[in-house]
Parts: structure tokens; sequence; C-alpha cells
């Protein structure tokens, strides 16, 4: 069973997933009544519109309003889904706040017209030599990795970690595509990336869960799981 959210929306007010407090407890509700225990929450942060000591200053005022709210039962990590541009290395700075809380682990968004070559690809290595891992979220909505496999073989031999959408295993035009990724080991890490019920809803994390199972075998559910709690830890 996945117990381990990496990439959620859920922290209230700081980007356009839970809008109120409210609201984010009814998204951990729903991931809690699916069996998922471990949430990181990974607002947005657009690098070429704020400055890092902004975005994390907001960052923890929502923290600090919402966290005593969450039941006991439930652990909660921070962290940011960072979209990597130019302005991300503008200065030196540290950038391990930006990364999930206490590990050196980074959900990084390029541009999804991304081809991973040139500018894109120079930044995945400036990322890794600062001692970075990245995470790659929604892998999916990359038409050059999801055409090229070697593309993306490439990527997983530089260290990154692959996620995928729980959310795009229900969906007809892809589904199959992912079960062969996921079967070839190249996806690495499910997550929900919910920003609501109805947007990316986490009821798709126990859909989706019983449709690997299906299709693939209780063993891929349990490697997904492992990597996610050794993120997590």
């Amino acid at each position: 069973m996945i117990t381990h959210d990496l990439h959620t929306h859920i922290l209230p007010g700081v980007d356009d997933g839970a809008k109120n407090s409210e609201d984010a407890l009814r998204l951990i509700n729903a991931l809690w009544r699916q069996g998922v225990k471990n949430i990181c929450l990974t607002p947005h942060f657009y690098t070429h519109k704020e400055s890092v000591e902004d975005f994390l200053s907001r960052r923890t005022e929502s923290a600090n309003s919402f966290l005593p709210l969450v039941p006991e039962n439930i652990s909660i990590k921070l962290g940011a889904e960072v979209f990597v541009t130019k302005y991300l290395f503008s200065e030196e700075r540290d950038l391990r706040p930006l990364c999930i809380e206490n590990t050196n682990y980074m959900l990084t968004e390029f541009p999804y017209e991304a081809r991973f070559r040139g500018s894109s690809m120079r930044q995945v290595t400036r990322l890794r030599d600062l001692g970075i891992i990245p995470v790659l979220p929604h892998v999916e909505r990359y038409p050059a990795l999801m055409k090229d496999r070697g593309l993306l073989q490439e990527l997983v031999y530089m260290g990154l970690i692959i996620q995928s959408n729980a959310v795009s295993f229900t969906e007809a035009r892809i589904k199959r595509k992912l079960l062969k990724l996921l079967r070839d080991g190249y996806i690495h890490v499910l997550s929900s990336d919910t920003h609501s019920m109805e947007r990316n809803s986490p009821l798709a994390v126990s859909v989706t869960q019983e449709y690997i199972a299906k299709k693939c075998g209780t063993e891929i559910i349990e490697k997904l799981e492992l990597n996610a709690s050794e993120i997590f830890m």
C-alpha cells in the first residue's frame, strides 16, 4: 500500500491548491482514508516570478498557521515544486530549504516543452553539482521524455527520481505507456499532485493502486512505496 505522498498542493493559500485550512484538511483526510499517512506539502515556486526568500516567507507563514491543525497521526514535511529557470541560480544561495524537509531531494518542474538538451540539461547538472537530487514531477507532461526512452534513461542515469501522478493512470490516452515505463523501472514514485477534490483528486491514489496491482502485480506497488519512504525519511 502507498502510505507516502511526496507531491501535493495542500498548504493553504500559497498557490493554486487548497484555498484555506478547511480545504486543506479535507484533502488530508481523503488521503488518510486511503492509507496515506506521510505527506509532503509542495506548493509551486515560480523562480522567475518571486525570490527564494519571499517564497519561503509565504510558505512559513502558512505552515505556522496550518500545521497545528493537522491530526497527530499524519506526518508532514514541507517542500516545494520548484519551477527551474536561470533565476534559481542567479545568486549564490543555499537551495536546501527548497528541498523536501531534512533531505536533499527537490521537486523540480521544467517547462513542458523542455527537450532536456542545452540549458535544461545544464540546469539538471548544476543541481546535481550542488548535491541536490531532482525529483521530476509528472513525467507524463513532457512530450520529449514520453517520445524518447533514451533521453529518459539518460536522466535516470544522472540520478533523477521520476514521479508520475496517480490520476494519469486513469487516463485512457496515456495509461498504457505509463504502465510500460513503470514495468521497465522508469517511474520511481507515485504521488497525487492533488490541488483539490476535483483537480488531481486524492481519491485517484487508491484507484490507481488497484489498477497497477492488477496489471503489474503488487511487487511494483511495494517498490513505489519503498522508494517514496526512503525519500521521506
